[in-house]
């Protein structure tokens, strides 16, 4: 897929690794629209950002919102779901309110977002969503988080015959764990232990690889 003159939104990009994704896309030449929570994170968006957008995925009035804005005004050649929250912890000190929360970030939230989207994507257009190594595997005290990753994982693999038929192209990447900081900004809980991860520049650069080649699944091995 040659990315010169794509229009292509980046949902998170405000965090590492979606600035890094955003950055790569627009020097390949594409015009990049880019999400974050609030302004204040809005700041960190990379000036590679063409359009810069506020998204709130606990919100289902934000997804709405945003949702017709984009059917309304825009055609999108592709969308990378590049957000998403972490959490730690045992069964019995996850309060069911935090785990919620999770699968509305990780999950609901994220698919609800993208089947607005899909009449304002055009033919041949691309979805990319990370989901990373929980959709192979499964982690001790991080039973909310895989299960809210398995879940969009699973509803990718569900709809991908609807989106196909629409010319979508789904991708679906699952790198392990990756160095963006966010197991250190957690929504609950606190993180272990972990090995060194790989750095956000080269994953972003395996997820772009991707897309360029329309790679339906980038598994944790391909990293």
């Amino acid at each position: 897929m040659n990315l010169s003159g794509k229009n292509i939104l980046v949902v998170g990009v405000s965090g590492v690794l979606g600035s890094h994704i955003a950055n790569l896309l627009a020097a390949q030449g594409a015009r990049v629209l880019g999400t974050a929570t609030s302004n204040e994170s809005a700041a960190r968006m990379p000036e590679a950002i063409a359009t810069r957008l506020l998204l709130d995925l606990e919100s289902p009035e934000s997804i709405k919102t945003l949702g017709d804005y984009l059917v309304g005004s825009e055609k999108l050649d592709g969308v990378v779901l590049a957000a998403g929250r972490v959490g730690f912890g045992r069964l019995d000190s996850t309060p069911a309110a935090a785990a919620s929360r999770l699968t509305q970030i990780n999950y609901l939230g994220q698919a609800d977002l993208a089947a607005r989207l899909l009449p304002a994507m055009n033919p041949e257009s691309f979805l990319a969503a990370i989901t990373g190594v929980v959709a192979e595997r499964t982690f001790p005290g991080m039973a909310s988080y895989c299960a809210s990753k398995t879940a969009l994982s699973t509803w990718l693999a569900a709809s991908n015959s609807e989106f196909r038929r629409a010319g979508v192209q789904v991708i679906e990447a699952r790198p392990g764990h990756t160095e963006t900081g966010l197991a250190t900004r957690p929504l609950f809980g606190e993180a272990p232990n972990m090995p060194t991860g790989m750095t956000a520049e080269h994953v972003a650069s395996k997820i772009v690889e991707a897309i360029v080649s329309r790679t339906a699944l980038l598994a944790s091995t391909d990293f």
